[in-house]
């Protein structure tokens, strides 16, 4: 019965995986497109991230000791953290609302899991574990505490932030998400690539776009605050 249970986790950790890659693309695709259609594979996004992040808990939890499932779990709290601040970021932007217990919630998990990578970093490379790894928590580990403070910064005074902000922020953290789950990807099913293209591939791949979208968004947010100062 186990065993079973096993199996259909590992399938529907899969489908939802691959439902990720391909709500991904269409999403960013369609970003500043179509409005609706970005909307609809960004939903179908979110929620196949909520199951990969709940099945990649469960095989951590049957595999603990085993380094790829702790780099698993590592990127989906991260992943979890970053989905629920792109959603949070537009309803920032949409109603003005303010960040509240939730927000400060899955900042503080955020947090832990930064700190939790970074230590996983240091205590595999004194175990000579293959070097791709200590590399890979070291990065997310790093980007995780980056973003809490960052998100801190943003929560403790939301008062101060731009409309324009918060969509920046929505664009940069679901490309952030999507980044990670490619690489979750990659290092899972392509072993057919040379590893560093394995690990490493999906990352100088998207981050491009990141700067693509913050620099078109900036260029937007230019002339709507000559707008509002005049």
């Amino acid at each position: 019965m186990e065993q079973l249970f096993g199996q259909l986790s590992l399938i529907i950790h899969i489908i939802a995986g691959a439902s990720t890659l391909i709500a991904g693309p269409i999403a960013i695709f369609y970003n500043f497109k179509n409005v609706k259609n970005h909307r609809l594979a960004g939903k179908v996004f979110f929620y196949a991230m909520l199951v990969v992040v709940v099945t990649s808990w469960m095989g951590y939890v049957k595999r603990p000791d085993q380094v790829f499932f702790q780099f698993l779990l590592g990127i989906a709290m991260i992943v979890l953290a970053g989905t629920l601040r792109g959603v949070r970021a537009i309803q920032f932007m949409k109603n003005k609302s303010r960040p509240g217990g939730l927000d400060f919630g899955y900042t503080l998990l955020l947090g832990l899991f930064g700190m939790w990578m970074s230590g996983k970093a240091f205590w595999h490379f004194e175990q000579g574990t293959m070097i791709a790894f200590p590399i890979l928590f070291a990065v997310f580990g790093g980007s995780a505490l980056a973003d809490t403070i960052k998100n801190l910064r943003l929560f403790l005074h939301p008062e101060r932030v731009e409309r324009m902000t918060w969509y920046r922020l929505h664009v940069s953290t679901m490309l952030g998400a999507f980044t990670a789950s490619t690489t979750a990807f990659t290092v899972n099913a392509a072993t057919f690539l040379p590893w560093y293209l394995q690990w490493f591939g999906p990352t100088l791949l998207i981050v491009p776009l990141q700067f693509y979208f913050g620099r078109k968004l900036k260029r937007q947010q230019k002339p709507a605050a000559a707008a509002q100062a005049a």
